[in-house]
């Protein structure tokens, strides 16, 4: 087996560890131990665990829950890392085209949805305004209006690349005089 296939797990891409076992010609378990201890070394060092290896589990043939692991590109770095040979070089090369098709599918699937500007001007307006009034930072709105083009594929405006500053002269913020408003 020369093909992996990659998944997306919450924006992460992801391989099987069962996937990986048998590409590299070890078994599960054999493989599970060493990822455990990639783990455990990877705790130690302050790295979170799961920019590398997700714990998981999966249905075996007689129905019974086992453990796997979803393993990230850096784990497949890793895994990659400590094979010699040919089995490396394929693995590399079935873990560098599976991540890379992955992303070229997500990027493809990033086609702008049936939208007017107009439209997401509104609802950046609605959802500023309700920020506003729920007390959210500037920074806050800002993230979320630059959150809401990408999302809906609209470039992003240069004022909303610098980081946020608040605007006293805006009719959002009233003049104050003498403790009353202007």
């Amino acid at each position: 087996m020369n093909i992996l296939k990659a998944y997306s797990l919450n924006g992460k891409k992801v391989i099987d560890s069962r996937e990986v076992a048998e590409m590299v010609g070890r078994g599960h378990n054999e493989l599970l131990k060493s990822i455990r201890t990639y783990c455990e070394y990877l705790r130690e060092g302050d790295f979170p665990q799961s920019d590398f290896f997700i714990e998981s589990t999966y249905l075996n043939s007689q129905n019974h829950e086992m453990p796997n692991f979803l393993i990230t590109k850096k784990g497949c770095d890793m895994i990659a890392n400590k094979l010699t040979g040919k089995k490396g070089i394929l693995f590399t090369a079935a873990y560098v085209t599976a991540f890379e098709d992955m992303k070229q599918q997500l990027a493809a699937a990033r086609i702008a949805p049936q939208v007017s500007p107009g439209g997401v001007a509104q609802l950046i307006n609605v959802t500023r305004r309700i920020m506003i009034d729920s007390g959210d930072t500037p920074q806050a709105v800002r993230q979320m209006e630059k959150e809401m083009l990408e999302t809906w594929c609209v470039p992003i405006p240069a004022p909303l690349q610098q980081p946020a500053q608040l605007n006293l002269f805006s009719p959002e913020y009233p003049a104050v005089t003498g403790g009353e408003q202007a």
